[in-house]
């Protein structure tokens, strides 16, 4: 697809070798959720996210899969009446990873809370992947520690439908 784009890795170094999927969440006619003060969809921050996400992976030898560059989703006109749009986005998405035989998945949410105290960054792992949960913990003490958030959230096992992709 012409949204999606394997970049070449920029230059050597500790994640050489290694395919990311970088998959900002929601997109195109799934907005996620709405921020109360400015009104901003979460697919506009994902997005953003994202992109920066890609860099920094680049920067470090990685190789980057997007599941998206722009404002869209995953779902064909052809859709098959048994599936959601939903759901097929998110096979899509899966599929993508899969093709491309990504190490990784990094899928970027900004989830709200109705209650502003329990807002603050949150990573989900697979449950019962060790690989997953390390990755996690570090990612969500690095969060943590850049953002000083008042809510302290720690990585959580979860069974989301894009964490059971077995990479």
């Amino acid at each position: 697809e012409n949204n999606v784009i394997v970049t070449e890795t920029p230059q050597p170094g500790p994640l050489s070798g290694l395919t990311v999927c970088v998959d900002p969440g929601h997109g195109g006619y799934d907005g996620g959720a709405r921020c109360r003060d400015s009104g901003v969809w979460e697919k506009v921050l994902n997005l953003s996210v994202a992109l920066q996400t890609e860099k920094a992976l680049q920067h470090l030898g990685a190789s980057v899969v997007m599941t998206r560059r722009e404002d869209i989703d995953l779902c064909t006109p052809d859709r098959p009446a048994h599936l959601t749009k939903k759901r097929q986005d998110m096979q899509n998405r899966i599929a993508l990873a899969k093709e491309n035989q990504v190490n990784m998945v990094l899928s970027i949410h900004m989830n709200e809370y109705r209650v502003r105290a329990e807002s603050g960054p949150q990573v989900f792992y697979r449950a019962g992947c060790e690989g997953g949960r390390l990755l996690a913990g570090s990612i969500q003490e690095a969060l943590i520690r850049q953002l000083q958030p008042k809510k302290q959230r720690a990585a959580m096992a979860g069974d989301y439908f894009i964490l059971q992709l077995d990479v």
